[in-house]
């Protein structure tokens, strides 16, 4: 239950890194508390594409008394569209990505996500489909 009045908070911006010794490009990682007790996480950046399975369960272990929520952004560049993501994990360890609008997820986030969003992504604002 959201409490009336209060926006979520971006309580973690952290500096984009270059993951997988640079071959896989860089990741980003941003969490906002939308209420008590939950959290959003988005990863953005193409190293973030790179084994969402062992990633979800490090990031999930920071938050230990929160119910966890994941989110992808692709940003696009001049090898790919960009698109946003939920990202589920499976009983199994495995991770399902489906496409969402990333007017969506701005809707819940906020102006903070598109404030935060990586510099060097070429869409056009929304964050594609």
């Amino acid at each position: 239950m959201a409490v009336e009045g209060v926006r979520p908070e971006l309580i973690l911006d952290e500096d984009p890194w270059q993951s997988g010794l640079g071959r896989g490009g860089y990741a980003h990682v941003r969490v906002w508390r939308v209420e008590v007790g939950q959290v959003v996480v988005v990863l953005s950046g193409r190293g973030a594409e790179y084994h969402p399975e062992t990633l979800l369960p490090l990031l999930r272990a920071e938050y230990p008394d929160d119910t966890v929520e994941f989110f992808f952004h692709r940003p696009m560049d001049w090898t790919a569209l960009g698109y946003y993501a939920e990202l589920t994990s499976n009983d199994d360890g495995t991770v399902t990505v489906t496409h969402i609008a990333g007017d969506a997820l701005a809707a819940r986030l906020g102006p903070s996500l598109y404030a935060t969003e990586d510099p060097d992504d070429h869409s056009a604002g929304y964050g594609g489909a």
